[in-house]
């Protein structure tokens, strides 16, 4: 049996006990993972989902979903015409090699996955936060408490690996 303790003295945001992993390596990786999902070191802001803080932190999300959505069709609409197109200058820009065209084809479907997935938890995010039983966020058991930040983080790491390939591509 293993025991928890917070990542800060505040107290617990969820009702069933829930509290970050005592590892010192899990808990560094579950706050890793709430800075890329929702922008904060941990979830202590689902306190009070009924408070203008709570109110100004949705629409910070739903900016950065946005944001990330149209970066990522630059992504993808950048690598589809590398795809599509001869290089101009074959010896200064030779990327028309075979291995040149594997990392344009990651970049390519991380930069789809994180259209598709951004816009799903853009629409998902703004419409859940909506509703008035947001409270119910601090009764979810501890597998969706870890699955819900990485569905957030998900548009933001496909983004980051299509962005790191574009660039080894070039």
């Amino acid at each position: 049996m293993t025991t928890s303790i917070p990542v800060n003295s505040s107290p617990q945001v969820l009702e069933n006990g829930y509290r970050t992993p005592n590892n010192p390596i899990l808990r560094l990786a579950f706050k890793i993972l709430c800075v890329i999902a929702v922008s904060r070191e941990s979830l202590d802001h689902w306190k009070n989902t009924g408070s203008k803080e709570w109110k100004d932190h949705v629409s910070i999300m739903v900016n950065r979903f946005e944001n990330t959505n149209i970066t990522a069709g630059l992504v993808l609409a950048t690598t589809t015409l590398f795809l599509s197109s001869v290089p101009p200058i074959k010896h200064l820009m030779a990327y028309n090699s075979s291995i040149s065209y594997i990392f344009a084809m990651v970049s390519f479907g991380a930069a789809l996955l994180s259209v598709i997935s951004g816009s799903a938890v853009l629409v998902i995010y703004e419409t859940s936060t909506a509703h008035k039983d947001m409270d119910s966020l601090k009764r979810m058991q501890r597998h969706q408490v870890i699955a819900l930040p990485l569905w957030l983080a998900y548009p933001s790491v496909c983004l980051s690996i299509a962005t790191c390939f574009l660039f080894v591509y070039e």
